[in-house]
């Protein structure tokens, strides 16, 4: 039977969670990165993410296990326990944890003894999912809303493709951050996009793309795209003719799901996709997140020609989202109150990027 106090202390805790979730952070519900891959080893790391402190692991089988990091019995960390057979065990009084948050056993430290595992002896653990180079995490819902987006440059199609990753710590929201693909005016002031006439930004409606190609469910799908006739990509002459890059024209797609996106670029109007990139994030804490790009470049068969290109390419979009960082990092939260006819489309983000805030519900 559980305890008036465990009742107490479990609605205090889920309150306290609806508080941090809901109202601070106005995270959306999807798919976050918890960490990298090589991040993770065999021995527990401590993270923290959605405000909350958290600790990763992998079980028996190498699965990635994402859970809440303090022990349920006195609050030990257990991010500085060990993993036994499959389970996370806590450094203080030894008690297990499985894969799925529950404890699968206490230690007899006295016989005789009636000690029972208590109901309240879990943890709570997230949907966790390993791919691209990631530990993914569904926040917001018991059950995923959505898979977690297609992204065959990194997957089944990688031997095409050159791969160029990278990520940064930013001191804004997920949700500013996700703004930039629909700003394309800073591309302009800001970086330099070297343009020769107006850049142009058309939302895309479903009628305009084949659902069935859609990374993922169309639900969770926004998109639009950029043309621009530019005078080069790279802005540097020389590099830019080595690379066959005497650009005149840019197309770049832009697939948005509520907790990132996917670029994909093409020059002059050529039928398949130069660079392809997949952005998403890490929430933290309030206004603190980690930007994470994964560059895909198609390969030309030319070994030389393919470095220079993974070198200019890579560092260009590198320094790119950089130089965007000192900009967000001192915004204020208070994202604006004038607009003008070119922010429609970030508008119309925020629309949809509230809706799926709506959808979170408390742990």
């Amino acid at each position: 039977m559980v305890s008036y106090v465990e009742k107490n202390l479990q609605l205090n805790a889920t309150t306290s969670e609806a508080e941090v979730n809901n109202k601070v952070m106005n995270l959306a519900a999807g798919w976050y990165i918890a960490m990298q891959s090589k991040e993770l080893g065999k021995k527990p790391q401590a993270i923290e993410l959605f405000s909350r402190p958290l600790v990763g692991w992998r079980d028996k089988a190498g699965k990635p296990v994402i859970m809440e990091r303090f022990c349920s019995h006195l609050g030990a960390s257990l991010a500085i326990g060990e993993v036994v057979d499959g389970c996370i065990r806590c450094p203080f009084h030894h008690w297990r944890y499985d894969s799925s948050g529950v404890c699968v056993d206490i230690p007899k430290v006295a016989a005789p003894t009636t000690d029972v595992i208590p109901p309240t002896a879990r943890q709570y653990t997230y949907v966790t999912q390993e791919k691209y180079g990631y530990i993914w995490v569904w926040y917001g819902t018991a059950t995923p809303l959505f898979e977690l987006p297609k992204f065959d440059a990194a997957e089944n199609d990688k031997h095409k493709y050159m791969l160029y990753r990278f990520s940064f710590p930013v001191k804004t929201t997920v949700r500013r951050a996700i703004e930039n693909a629909f700003d394309h005016h800073h591309l302009i002031t800001m970086h330099n996009l070297p343009v020769l006439d107006q850049i142009r930004l058309t939302m895309l409606n479903e009628e305009d793309v084949e659902l069935s190609e859609l990374p993922f469910a169309k639900e969770a799908w926004m998109g639009s795209f950029i043309e621009a006739r530019i005078k080069s990509f790279i802005g540097v002459g020389a590099i830019t003719k080595v690379l066959g890059l005497n650009i005149e024209t840019l197309y770049n797609r832009i697939d948005v799901w509520p907790s990132g996106f996917i670029s994909t670029m093409k020059f002059n109007g050529q039928q398949n996709e130069k660079l392809k990139a997949f952005t998403s994030f890490t929430p933290i804490s309030e206004n603190q997140i980690i930007w994470h790009i994964l560059l895909t470049i198609n390969k030309t068969g030319n070994l030389w020609l393919d470095l220079l290109s993974y070198i200019v390419f890579g560092w260009q979009v590198e320094v790119g989202g950089l130089e965007d960082k000192p900009v967000l990092d001192a915004m204020s939260a208070f994202t604006g109150r004038a607009f003008i006819k070119s922010d429609q489309s970030l508008l119309k983000f925020r629309q949809f990027y509230q809706t799926w805030v709506a959808k979170v519900q408390s742990n």
